[in-house]
């Protein structure tokens, strides 16, 4: 027996026409198609900056091993602090690693750990990806007013801080 998800869930989600078949339009589906674009549009200053080779999460991960140089970073760091599973992480290291982006070396005590540094490839694309970053941020920023910016970005971690801290 199929149960009306408006029933269980009242006021979640905006009156539609749609079947029940049919998916509602609701946020994260046009987060997705947001983010969809965002994607695109710092692919696009990428190129137009030179930078061919890498994807906007090669970069952040690359900005995140440049902020903590002075500090080892591993697989788990990039796991917790991005939201990102285990898999997912290794493929992308192993990824930015064949590209000459960073080196997984050992650590004295325990040679299972990795710990992920920077090489000089890697520091070259730091300094392409962060143009592309700002570039798309002023872009993006300079849709909304200043006070539309400061309510999205408030609304962006409240679902974010709720979403880490649900258990289902």
């Amino acid at each position: 027996m199929l149960t009306d998800f408006k029933t269980v869930h009242p006021g979640c989600c905006p009156p539609h026409d749609n079947p029940p078949w049919e998916p509602p339009q609701v946020i994260p589906a046009q987060i997705r198609r947001v983010n969809n674009l965002i994607f695109r549009k710092i692919n696009a200053f990428s190129r137009a900056n030179g930078l061919e080779q890498g994807t906007p999460m090669h970069g952040w991960i690359v900005e995140y091993l440049y902020s903590h140089q002075s500090e080892p970073v591993f697989q788990r760091d990039i796991e917790r602090d991005f939201s990102i599973t285990r898999s997912t992480v290794t493929n992308i290291l192993q990824l930015m690693e064949r590209k000459g982006y960073i080196e997984r070396q050992s650590v004295p005590q325990d040679a299972r750990l990795k710990m992920l540094v920077l090489t000089a490839k890697g520091l070259e694309f730091h300094e392409k990806t962060m143009l592309s970053l700002h570039q798309t941020d002023e872009f993006v920023a300079g849709l909304l007013t200043e006070e539309e910016n400061t309510e999205l970005l408030r609304l962006l971690n409240k679902l974010k801080n709720g979403l880490n801290d649900s258990q289902i």
